[in-house]
């Protein structure tokens, strides 16, 4: 078992270092888009490819939209109305986390805050004194400049706004707003209303490549494994995680399940419940089926003594 963590562990090192950090690109343009270039003072047409620099700044046009893509996973539409700065992207090889920060001036965005499950990170949008984060969510914000205040949706996953130097966790199916010199309370999250909810998870299949869904392919050609229920990769000391094995095609018959923490310890249920210490550690899920078809899938978790998550 020694030799298969350390060699899941080197092999995880590998993909790490072979991952540069992300390129923020435009992979969508309809419309009016634009980019002013980091000291420009004037704006160009933006075209679908264009890459965006740290203080780099795009915007959309009435009537106009635009979609955002990072390397590694992470997406975010720009509805019509809405200016965006990205104020820098970074990686954190020691801690095999990736940071994006963007500035969000006005209107609207739907943000897929994603990354592989070999890595990490922390997407934060800021707004004029306001700001939220996301180790990994999809959410949408509504940022009204004048009023210095917005609203914002979590699909799925968890957003954490700091208001008023307090925190509101907005998880699955809620939403919150906030104005700029108010405090938390926890009363400002309230369930999302349904017709916000059918609207946004539209606009999620539309973009597609979610990495956050738990689905896999049905019964038939090749088994595959992957590691479902985990609401969230980054948590305090002691961290309790909730695992799920999931299993798609092959005989559609598992026959023997095997969880490796990385810890040392190790389960053999469809779903699993694991305490962590502080540490980074890779968890590997192992399957198989009726027919001796194997697959595996691993993911990484992340205990800190304080995560802000």
């Amino acid at each position: 078992m020694k030799k298969l963590l350390t060699l899941a562990l080197l092999m995880w090192g590998a993909l790490v270092q072979a991952e540069d950090v992300s390129a923020v690109r435009v992979t969508q343009a309809d419309g009016s888009i634009e980019i002013r270039k980091s000291g420009a003072q004037n704006w160009q047409p933006a075209k679908e490819g264009d890459v965006l620099e740290r203080g780099d700044r795009i915007k959309a046009g009435d009537k106009s939209a635009a979609v955002l893509m990072w390397s590694n996973g992470s997406m975010a539409k720009l509805y019509p109305g809405t200016e965006v700065g990205l104020a820098g992207v970074s990686f954190d090889l020691e801690k095999k986390m990736e940071k994006s920060f963007l500035d969000l001036d006005k209107g609207r965005v739907f943000v897929k805050a994603q990354v592989p499950e070999h890595l990490f990170m922390e997407m934060k949008i800021r707004m004029a004194g306001l700001e939220v984060r996301s180790q990994g969510a999809e959410f949408a914000l509504a940022y009204d400049a004048e009023k210095k205040s917005y609203t914002a949706w979590t699909l799925l996953g968890r957003l954490v706004a700091d208001v008023g130097g307090g925190f509101l966790r907005i998880d699955d199916g809620q939403q919150a707003s906030a104005a700029s010199g108010s405090k938390a309370a926890k009363d400002d999250v309230k369930p999302m209303d349904d017709k916000i909810r059918q609207s946004l998870t539209k606009v999620s299949k539309e973009l597609g490549g979610s990495l956050l869904t738990e689905e896999v392919g049905a019964t038939g050609g090749k088994l595959v494994a992957k590691i479902g229920g985990v609401a969230n990769r980054r948590g305090n000391a002691p961290f309790k995680v909730n695992f799920k094995a999931l299993a798609g095609g092959g005989s559609g018959k598992v026959k023997a399940i095997h969880w490796d923490f990385g810890d040392g310890e190790s389960a053999a249920t469809r779903e699993a419940e694991h305490v962590f210490t502080q540490g980074l550690y890779v968890v590997i899920l192992r399957v198989e089926d009726e027919n001796g078809e194997k697959a595996s899938a691993q993911t990484g978790i992340s205990v800190e003594t304080d995560c802000g998550c």
